[in-house]
């Protein structure tokens, strides 16, 4: 199994849990790329870390 590591928390994990964000998810791109300006889309991120930015916008989908 190859592992990940989190471009955004830096976390080895698993690559089954990568997650690639789709183009219509760009204003969740827009915050990871504030807060991670080196961040780019095709590295991915963790799981956790995409329903962390996406909770910043859909408070009530936790």
């Amino acid at each position: 199994m190859v592992d990940f590591i989190c471009p955004t928390c830096n976390k080895n994990m698993p690559y089954e849990i990568k997650v690639i964000i789709s183009h219509t998810d760009q204003h969740i791109v827009d915050v990871i790329k504030k807060k991670h300006p080196k961040w780019v889309e095709k590295d991915g991120i963790c799981k956790k870390c995409y329903e962390y930015f996406k909770s910043q916008f859909h408070p009530e989908e936790k």
